[in-house]
This record gives C-alpha cells, sequence and structure tokens, in this order.
C-alpha cells in the first residue's frame, strides 16, 4: 500500500509539473501576441463637379473635297453649341469636315448617351442610323475619323479630371437627288454627355 501511495504521489508531481509547463507555455504564447485596434475618425467626401463640353473657339473645316466651287464655312464653338454657317456643297461626294473636341474636366467619368439628329425644316430625312442623317442631297454625319467613315457609337467615354474625345462634323454631298437644287438650313446632331 506503501508503494501505492508513492506511485500516486509521484503521479501527482508529474501531473503539476505538466500542468506548471502547459501554463508557462500559455504564458509566454501572451506575452509574444499583440492585438491592434484600427479605427477611422471623420470621413468626408467632396461633392463631384460635372464639367463636360466643347473646347470652345473657331474652327476651320479640315478637308473637304476637291470642288473648287465647294465652300466650308467656318464653325462657331461654345462650349456647349456648333455652329455652322454658308456650306455650299457643288460636286458629289465634296464634304466639309469640322474637328470639335470634348472636353472632361469634372470629377466623373462621361459617357455618351444620346445622339439624336435635328433634321432641317421642311426636309424628308432618313434618320435610320444613330449618328448619320441624309436630308435630299447631304448626308450629316458625327464620326470619329477625319474622313468621315467610322460613325460615333453610343458608349464612347471620356475620362474624369483631363479626358478628351475628338468627334468630326460632317456634310458631304452624297447625290441622293441629282437632279434637284437646294438650299436648306443644315441639319445637325443633339448628343448628351451622362455620368457613366
Amino acid at each position: 500500500m506503501e508503494n501505492n501511495i508513492k506511485k500516486n504521489n509521484h503521479s501527482t508531481v508529474i501531473i503539476a509539473v505538466l500542468c506548471a509547463a502547459l501554463l508557462g507555455v500559455s504564458i509566454a504564447y501572451a506575452a509574444m501576441s499583440s492585438t491592434f485596434n484600427l479605427t477611422f475618425g471623420q470621413v468626408a467626401t467632396n461633392a463631384l463637379t460635372w464639367n463636360v463640353g466643347f473646347e470652345a473657339g473657331e474652327v476651320s473645316p479640315i478637308a473637304k473635297a476637291s470642288s473648287t466651287a465647294t465652300v466650308c464655312g467656318t464653325a462657331t464653338v461654345t462650349t456647349s453649341t456648333v455652329s455652322v454657317e454658308n456650306i455650299t456643297l457643288n460636286a458629289l461626294n465634296d464634304k466639309c469636315v469640322y474637328k470639335l473636341k470634348v472636353k472632361n474636366t469634372g470629377g466623373v467619368p462621361a459617357e455618351l448617351s444620346t445622339v439624336v439628329p435635328k433634321t432641317p425644316s421642311g426636309s424628308a430625312c432618313d434618320t435610320t442610323k444613330t449618328s448619320e442623317m441624309t436630308c435630299g442631297n447631304v448626308t450629316y454625319k458625327l464620326t470619329t475619323d477625319e474622313e468621315g467613315l467610322s460613325l460615333i457609337g453610343l458608349g464612347n467615354t471620356i475620362a474624369q479630371t483631363s479626358g478628351t474625345l475628338d468627334l468630326y462634323l460632317v456634310a458631304e454631298f452624297t447625290g441622293t437627288e441629282l437632279e434637284k437644287e437646294e438650299s436648306q438650313t443644315a441639319g445637325g446632331f443633339a448628343i448628351t454627355f451622362s455620368q457613366k
């Protein structure tokens, strides 16, 4: 029996040593870990600005066909309008092309969301394409290239702060009514950029 008591005491001592060792490990682990708290103070946001418009000034035509009698007037440009006066197209395929720059100096990206043809008064016009219409002998286009071949599509974007988009306004003698001389108030387009 005395032997059993010694064994039990010996077992108790071993268990006590193991518990002390485990407690030491736990304390050592706790001593090697740290907790950090991350907090934000007051967060303020500034109002975003919207500032999309044409680069204002006068724009001279950059391209026209070879007919010497063709007259391309100068375009007057404000931040929201483009006005071209006194165009005379005298031969088939003659055209006047005006390069315009749309600038975005606001705080959000802009996207071309609508292009609406503005038909000349008294003219029946084909407006089935988004950025092109034909009225009598004249086809009006809004394009992304100087030759007037690539019509601009909806969804073109302009980056915020300093983004630009080059547009070309084209009036071309396409000759759908070759026997007819005409003088008309020029057609055009109303375009809208909206927040992307």
